[in-house]
């Protein structure tokens, strides 16, 4: 079998019918090289002796670069299918290169001037000219640090230190053919030192090749080199083959990893690891390569990938599988596999798993065990009716069912509050609203009457059941269920939940590993990990690097957040510097409206206009908006003015119409256009989030209405657009400034 090692290049979107004949192609190449249909031809006159091109069909031919090693089997590293014309040209002028500096394998284009890396000096004419103007020499740097640290060429790095701006270099990084060289050019465009961006693309891990070696021997090695596995991939079978070329972009994230993702991926902690970053900097990935390397490393292990939303987990489940088919799946909670479901189902499943004993664990919680309830309902309708009965004694600023979820979520559960003398003594840091004895004994008699009504009516909350299976766990230690838990949406969880994870897995070596970005939390409070038991001082780290949307959208999301304090789940200030996208594209666009019907308006023909573009796929563009009645409302006017549209409550796409959905539904997800509806004064945030809400929450509130519209700015991959009527929403002010 001849090895083959894929290159992610620009300009491969090719469509199925030659997606197929380049699968066929590369499987023949695979199983016998000399295959005589196959046509493959050694270039004259090619700058690199090892180019070589295949007929993929009469007018279409595959690019190739062969390595021989001695005793192995032949390499080819695949370049790409390209027209006849244009593929003899690129074979003839491109050289595959180890780079002498930081080992990574990389093309180079003979075709342009080439110049050595060590000729010039920090004197040197070029460093000097490009002083005055250039945007990297105000910032410090030395285009030395680019030829002798980095490696780029002396053309290149003149190139690059010649930009004006940090915009300049944004637009520049994506000129580059090799991986390496745009994420390195984006890493300087963001201030990141020399040091950090050699660290981050695993330049300090260059190993050491004997100069006995051939130079094929040498390519081989850095093919493997971590910024090398950005671009080149080797490919194990047919099944694999088949992922990567139909894969295209939205699919490369099952193949080439940044060197830093890799890294968390597959490296062993002593104990429980946190992993932040931005929307679309990769989280996720990282999250389904770890559980596919925990499940291979041991077969007999019992992982539980878990989320916030039973849809969520759907959407891991998903794209498990498409990262590796062969993934076992576990047949149920506690078996060997991996179990994906999301945090409600596994307190579900501690439940019916446990038995008679879950019931009896129940006195932990409630101070007594209590009979089987069968009835799983988490209204705050319940609370309302609790209040309405003791309003007398609560004070007005508390008569908010907004209050109650939150204390007995942040305190009496998690305390495992069963009396009023309990309630009196606990502290509640982090609720905000202080509550003196007069006070807590109104609040106690409100969650007295609430518990005293779910018990005649056979009724439990989610949160409740999660903090009876946590109690039967830590009580019964034997019947923990996983070896290793992998939680995704980390920020959206309660402390009930947490308390159900740190029960799941004892712990221990890569016991838990939480993904999970301060800046979108849009459901809950803020949670300080180490109140309940899960230690990560020391072990958490942040990617900064977006892949999704682009360096104009991802600024004008981040500007959605400033004026908000965000504290993460170590109770340090979440920052969001240092963040960057590793593409370009148009500025944001406002559609201002005077009148409701002009929104509309504005929308239809925003949305004709992208449907009219043969290159936009219709399904790939969403409308969000911050209610379901308003996505309802949507739809119907749309309709009105000729323009068909599927509303959807699950997020996913359904059938071949641009889709609109709410805010909180998109999370998650990605889409080539967004169009983010009515971010209007009054509308966002919306008057009912505000009302009954207490003077101390709603800071709180408006961090939250923040983060939904991070969240839903960072949806868009290519085009952001973003429609009010009357006056913009205050939240908007300094975004608008970017």
């Amino acid at each position: 079998m001849t090895n083959i090692s894929f290159s992610k290049l620009k300009g491969q979107d090719h469509d199925k019918n030659v997606n197929a004949k380049i699968m066929a192609f590369m499987s023949k190449l695979a199983e016998d090289d000399t295959a005589p249909g196959l046509h493959i031809e050694k270039m004259a006159n090619a700058a690199d002796p090892r180019a070589r091109t295949g007929r993929v069909d009469l007018s279409l031919r595959a690019v190739l670069f062969r390595l021989d090693i001695p005793g192995e089997e032949r390499t080819y590293v695949y370049a790409g299918t390209w027209a006849h014309d244009v593929a003899i040209h690129r074979a003839r002028t491109q050289i595959l290169n180890r780079n002498p500096i930081n080992g990574v394998t990389e093309f180079i284009d003979a075709s342009k001037p080439l110049v050595g890396f060590q000729d010039e000096t920090p004197d040197s004419p070029q460093a000097s000219s490009a002083a005055p103007v250039s945007y990297l020499a105000s910032q410090n740097y030395h285009i030395t640090d680019l030829t002798h640290e980095l490696g780029f060429d002396q053309a290149s790095a003149a190139k690059i230190f010649s930009a004006e701006s940090d915009d300049e270099l944004l637009e520049l990084a994506d000129s580059f053919e090799n991986q390496w060289q745009k994420n390195a050019v984006l890493a300087l465009a963001v201030g990141d030192a020399i040091s950090k961006i050699r660290t981050d693309l695993g330049f300090d891990q260059t190993e050491v090749i004997d100069e006995g070696v051939t130079d094929d021997e040498k390519l081989v090695k850095s093919l493997l080199h971590p910024a090398s596995r950005m671009q080149f991939a080797f490919i194990e079978n047919d099944e694999e083959l088949r992922r990567v070329i139909e894969g295209g972009d939205f699919g490369a994230w099952r193949v080439f990893l940044h060197p830093e993702q890799r890294m968390y991926a597959e490296k062993d902690y002593n104990g429980s690891f946190r992993l932040t970053g931005g929307a679309g900097t990769g989280k996720t990935v990282v999250l389904l390569h770890r559980t596919d390397r925990l499940a291979s490393q041991n077969p007999s292990a019992r992982i539980i990938l878990t989320t916030f939303t039973k849809a969520l987990s759907s959407a891991l489940e998903r794209d498990l599988e498409r990262l590796d088919p062969t993934v076992v799946p576990a047949s149920a909670l506690g078996g060997v596999g991996v179990l994906v479901r999301g945090i409600d189902q596994l307190a579900v499943a501690v439940r019916d798993r446990a038995g008679a004993d879950f019931w009896k664990a129940a006195g932990a919680v409630f101070g007594s065990e209590i009979e089987p309830r069968g009835n799983l309902d988490s209204s705050s309708k319940y609370w309302q009716d609790a209040i309405d009965d003791v309003t007398e004694e609560l004070p007005e600023s508390l008569r908010s069912p907004t209050f109650f979820e939150g204390e007995y979520l942040q305190v009496i559960l998690p305390h495992r509050i069963s009396s009023q003398d309990e309630y009196f003594k606990v502290r509640r840091p982090g609720r905000g609203i202080a509550l003196d004895r007069r006070k807590r004994a109104a609040v106690w008699k409100v969650i007295e009457l609430y518990r005293q009504t779910a018990r005649l009516l056979g009724r439990l909350s989610y949160a409740e059941v999660s903090a009876i299976a946590a109690s039967y766990l830590n009580t019964n230690p034997s019947a923990r269920v996983a070896d290793h838990v992998l939680v995704d949406e980390a920020q959206d969880l309660s402390p009930l939940h947490w308390q159900l994870l740190r029960a799941l897995v004892g712990e221990g070596k890569n016991d838990l590993f939480i993904a999970e970005d301060t800046h979108q939390r849009i459901y809950g409070q803020h949670v300080v990990l180490s109140r309940y038991g899960i230690k990560i001082s020391g072990r958490s780290r942040r990617l900064t690097l977006n892949y999704r949307t682009t360096q104009q959208n991802l600024n004008y999301a981040l500007g959605v957040l400033e004026g908000g304090i965000y504290l993460d789940s170590e109770d340090a200030k979440e920052v969001d510097h240092g963040y960057r996208s590793a593409r370009t594209g148009p500025a944001p666009r406002a559609l201002s409206a005077s009148t409701k019907a002009e929104q509309f308006n504005n929308v239809a023909e925003l949305v004709k206009e992208w449907l009219a573009d043969p290159d936009i796929r219709p399904e790939t563009i969403a409308i969000l908006t911050r209610t379901n009645n308003q996505a309802a409302d949507v739809k119907n006017q749309l309709a009105d003015r000729s323009v068909t549209i599927t509303e959807t409550h699950t997020g996913e796409t359904v059938g071949k119409n641009p889709l609109v959905l709410t805010m909180h539904k998109s999370k998650g997800l990605e889409f080539s256009r967004v169009v983010l509806f009515d971010i209007s004064e009054g509308a966002i945030p919306p008057a009912w989030v505000l009302k009954d809400v207490a003077e101390e929450e709603i800071p709180d509130v408006n961090l939250r209405e923040r983060s939904l519209l991070y969240v839903a700015a960072s949806r868009a991959r290519d085009e952001l657009v973003i429609s009010w009527q009357g006056k913009p929403s205050g939240l908007l002010s300094k975004a608008a400034g970017k």
